[in-house]
């Protein structure tokens, strides 16, 4: 109940502020949005455009996540390895996303790589920095003890670096969903193929405010949706190794 009066108190202000500016070019009444959404959820193509988004976000998280986590895996067993990968993934993390759009654009023109390029590596530097300090924080006691037991690297791995890195996979991987829905959607916007972002520059190319609002208003609650539903498959997953 308190997250539907949450809900009503943005329309509320959203309603205010469409008042106070009077000017549907610049923020439309919340009604001509949702008379736009429904009207963009009655055709297919709104469909397709979701469904393109959602699949490049999917790819872009499994890539970002498994190289990540094999790479901070290792950078957190290594300190040579740390301090080779270190500066590169640092210099990852700063670059501006307008500089990558140039690179893509350059290498591989508009489509659907550019958007999972940019977007994977957007991610990339958290996954890899929470993974590796994960294996710093492993207890040194109990990795001596397992060794000193003579226990089989496979137990190890899953018992003891597996179990460590799991809870900061899963909250890089939180917080970064978020990002990855708003990267994806900025890189279809500027070089994309297909997706939302691409119904996003067609609005615009239209002028049509209230049909900007209304992708946008899906794309945060599909966005909102999927961080949801890898919270509740997160704490499955935490309860399996008995941590949550």
């Amino acid at each position: 109940m308190k997250t539907f009066y949450g809900i009503l108190m943005i329309f509320l202000i959203w309603f205010l502020l469409s008042l106070i500016i009077s000017s549907n070019f610049v923020l439309p009444m919340p009604h001509e949005v949702l008379i736009s959404l429904f009207q963009q959820l009655r055709t297919p193509r709104v469909y397709k455009a979701l469904w393109d988004t959602l699949w490049k976000t999917i790819v872009v998280l499994v890539i970002g996540t498994a190289f990540g986590i094999v790479l901070g895996f290792l950078m957190g067993l290594s300190e040579f390895v740390y301090d080779l990968f270190r500066p590169m993934i640092m210099v990852i993390q700063a670059m501006p996303v307008v500089s990558w759009l140039a690179f893509v654009v350059f290498l591989w023109g508009i489509g659907w790589k550019g958007p999972i390029f940019i977007s994977t590596l957007s991610i990339l530097p958290n996954i890899v920095f929470s993974t590796a300090s994960g294996i710093k924080n492993t207890d040194g006691k109990l990795i001596e003890m397992v060794h000193l037991y003579k226990v089989s690297p496979k137990k190890i791995f899953r018992h003891v670096y597996l179990a460590s890195i799991v809870p900061f996979i899963i909250a890089a991987i939180e917080i970064s969903i978020g990002n990855v829905w708003k990267v994806v959607l900025v890189s279809e916007f500027l070089v994309g193929g297909n997706g939302l972002g691409v119904e996003l520059a067609w609005a615009r190319q239209y002028v049509d405010v209230p049909r900007i609002y209304a992708i946008t208003l899906l794309a945060v609650v599909f966005g909102i949706t999927t961080e949801r539903l890898f919270k509740i498959f997160s704490r499955r997953m935490l309860t399996r190794w008995e941590m949550y």
